[in-house]
């Protein structure tokens, strides 16, 4: 009995070690080659080489052309492509508009063309990764991570506040006091909350995609800040950020292990990206408040915490909008099944319950796709209000009970807009579950009634 529970934790520390070792040989072989090459920007061509051999020796194998490319390494060839397009068009560039150096040269066209590219090539094994139904992610996808997390960072240089350091304390040269140069405008207040910002955004943007992809196993995150932080301190020389980027990664760490975010759990993706977002410029702000101190007053700096996590807030509302959100775009841009068209779309619930919201705006009543219904007069939102109108009013003069009752519903709520839902229920003299019952139950059949009139508009 006391050997039993020593085997159990050599059992359990051999399984660790197995699991281990089996996450390192996780990836193919193309995973691995790929993710090697694209770690450095300047192998493009050998990336482009390796890919085409790779294609050529599939092709060669499975005898079909769609083998050339590997799958989910589609956005990895474009990329390739871009890239080399912008390698190419440099030099003519140069000679056509001269030489640029600093910010400038960032935003010239060719320099844009292969930082888009190398985004596109570096994500060929996160995306392969997640193609294959990989939980967790692996070696080769979270270096693929670490790769277009640094791609970003480099785009955005030209403002991060680990290399111009416009709140660190004598960092900046200020006018005296008394001078008019500067007193209205703020420029390095307002650099330094961009840049804190703009990279809380690029990090959380980063973070939430590849969380859309596939889990991260701990310790990503702090690679991944890590590595970054290391990159971006090298320009001017502030290696202290280094420290900056390992304690924001390891809290990171904690904040993902104890929010769980999942695509099911929008509210703890969206806690998650908050409080990423003060992680990011709150380690910042007190790691140089402590040395060498900052200038900016206590509201400057407790507001660009707070602006950071709303700009984390909203960056995950935008990758995992929500239940709600989901339903409205459904409705405002519906997927066409196979018998729908624009000339003749499909009459869905989602849509008429569209068109009845917005009964008495033509701007948007004209983005819903009933608007190509064969069964109305013209394409003109007008027309699509009277035909739904017309539906509401066949409704409401049934002989049928319960259909004249939700006729009426829709006429008073929709229609003549007497007023909330409480004032509707209150004058046809229903109880509140039987008002929406009713009312749901007019709005499929004002739906079983334009399908009537669409069929019947219908050739033969």
């Amino acid at each position: 009995m006391e050997a039993a529970p020593e085997r159990e934790r050599t059992t359990d520390r051999l399984s660790r070690i197995a699991n281990w070792r089996r996450w390192w040989l996780a990836g193919t072989a193309l995973d691995w080659g790929f993710a090697v090459l694209g770690a450095g920007i300047v192998g493009a061509l050998a990336v482009t080489l390796y890919l085409a051999v790779a294609g050529l020796r599939a092709w060669r194998r499975d005898g079909r052309l769609s083998s050339v490319i590997p799958d989910r390494y589609g956005l990895s060839v474009a990329g390739c492509a871009i890239f080399l397009a912008g390698i190419l068009i440099n030099g003519w560039w140069s000679d056509a508009f001269g030489p640029d150096y600093g910010v400038p040269a960032i935003f010239r066209l060719p320099n844009l063309l292969e930082i888009a590219g190398a985004g596109l090539i570096v994500v060929g094994p996160l995306r392969a990764s997640a193609g294959r139904g990989e939980l967790m992610a692996g070696p080769t996808a979270v270096f693929s991570a670490v790769l277009l997390l640094a791609t970003v960072i480099f785009f955005t240089q030209f403002d991060h506040p680990y290399i111009d350091q416009y709140a660190v304390r004598g960092a900046v040269l200020l006018p005296p006091l008394g001078s008019p140069f500067d007193l209205a405008y703020h420029r390095e207040e307002i650099l330094g909350a961009l840049g804190l910002m703009m990279q809380t955004a690029a990090v959380a943007g980063v973070v939430l995609w590849i969380l859309r992809q596939s889990r991260l196993p701990a310790g990503s995150l702090t690679v991944m800040l890590t590595a970054t932080a290391f990159l971006a301190a090298t320009q001017l020389g502030h290696y202290s950020m280094v420290l900056v980027g390992i304690i924001a990664g390891v809290l990171a760490e904690v904040a993902l292990a104890l929010t769980r975010p999942r695509a099911d759990r929008v509210l703890s993706v969206h806690l998650f990206a908050v409080v990423l977002g003060v992680i990011l410029s709150g380690v910042y702000l007190l790691f140089i408040g402590l040395d060498p101190g900052t200038w900016w007053p206590p509201d400057m700096t407790y507001g660009t915490v707070f602006a950071c996590a709303i700009v984390g807030g909203l960056i995950s509302y935008g990758l995992f909008p929500g239940a709600d959100a989901v339903r409205a775009a459904s409705v405002l841009w519906p997927a066409l099944s196979q018998e729908s068209t624009s000339e003749a779309p499909d009459v869905t619930v989602e849509r008429v319950e569209h068109a009845l919201k917005v009964l008495h705006s033509t701007r948007d009543l004209a983005d819903n796709p009933l608007i190509g219904m064969r069964c109305i007069a013209a394409s003109t939102p007008g027309e699509l209000r009277k035909t739904i109108e017309a539906a509401i009013e066949h409704l409401r003069e049934s002989q049928f009970q319960q259909d004249a009752q939700a006729g009426q519903i829709l006429d008073l709520y929709y229609v003549r807009r007497i007023g909330g839902h409480y004032a509707v229920t209150t004058r046809v003299g229903l109880s509140r579950a039987a008002y929406f019952n009713r009312r749901s139950y007019g709005v499929r059949r004002v739906v079983d009634r334009l399908r009537e009139l669409e069929e019947s508009a219908t050739p033969a």
